[in-house]
């Protein structure tokens, strides 16, 4: 399946099981989508249909976007700036500007950030981050997602 007929797809499930429930939003149950997502992407990747390590980031954060606007995610400019931060670490290692074994480190720096901000507006990370540490054992790329899939 091409890439252009998957993510509209992909997209569309995950925003039909957010409307769904209708109520107070399963952050777990989006985090999960969001991480089915970027899986999506990374297979593409391995599979050679996405060349870079920034194209894999950017198939992602545009659905993982939407997927939590849709679900009215209390904080969108601290989501916004984590997947900023994301594809500028992508984009680094790609230009060889930080080594592929240090993009874990960029990206724990990088959620740590959004636990900060996210306290700094009075939410709880537990319940609100978009980066659970949760789905490492399951990150399908060794390089840039090693220790942070999602």
């Amino acid at each position: 399946m091409s890439k252009s007929h998957l993510f509209p797809k992909l997209f569309a499930a995950a925003s039909m099981l957010s409307l769904a429930a209708c109520a107070v939003p399963n952050w777990t149950t989006i985090d999960q989508q969001a991480f089915t997502i970027r899986a999506a992407c990374e297979r593409q990747h391995n599979n050679g249909l996405i060349p870079t390590e920034l194209a894999t980031e950017r198939c992602a954060n545009g659905t993982i976007h939407r997927l939590y606007a849709d679900a009215h995610y209390p904080q969108m400019e601290v989501l916004d700036l984590y997947l900023a931060r994301r594809e500028a670490i992508a984009n680094a290692v790609d230009r060889r500007t930080i080594a592929p074994s240090d993009a874990p480190v960029k990206l724990a720096e990088a959620e740590s950030e959004q636990v900060a901000a996210l306290e700094q507006h009075g939410l709880d990370p537990v319940v609100y981050n978009t980066a659970p540490y949760r789905v490492m054992a399951a990150c399908p790329r060794f390089s840039l997602q090693t220790t942070l899939c999602n």
